[in-house]
């Protein structure tokens, strides 16, 4: 049985991680077709909702979806920087780690969790808000 060199283990992990942040990239740009089409669906079902006296609550998805849209966009650029900030780590370069390093991890991590929950819940509203649209309508329609 051969042991992996601690240098070798952690060009391993590094290269992981690399990878995993490559994927963020895939995960944003996903995030960014569900802004979309929540904004496509609130459009479709907003005026709608204004005849039905809930204009209150098209405008505050409204304004949490840019929020969020603006959230999106600034991680659009910080995970390209720690890709960057990750390659001189990789390979035969060996820059030397410290604190730095793993502060900016957890940071980029966390604003990625935070987005991902707050899209989800905005998810949430905004099909309990055109449900609610239907149900109405559909009551209206029938006699």
């Amino acid at each position: 049985m051969s042991t992996i060199s601690t240098d070798s283990q952690l060009e391993y992990e590094l290269q992981e991680l690399y990878i995993l942040s490559q994927h963020w990239l895939q995960d944003l740009s996903f995030l960014e077709d569900e802004m979309h089409f929540f904004k496509n669906i609130l459009r479709k079902y907003q005026e709608t909702g204004t005849l039905n006296e809930v204009p209150s609550k098209a405008q505050d998805l409204t304004a949490k979806i840019r929020e969020q849209e603006l959230h999106l966009e600034s991680l659009k650029i910080m995970v390209p920087e720690f890709l960057r900030f990750l390659e001189p780590f990789i390979g035969g370069q060996r820059k030397e780690m410290d604190l730095g390093f793993l502060e900016k991890y957890n940071k980029l991590e966390t604003a990625l969790r935070t987005l991902f929950a707050a899209i989800k819940a905005t998810k949430q509203e905004l099909f309990s808000y055109t449900e609610a649209i239907m149900t109405v309508e559909k009551a209206v329609q029938t006699p």
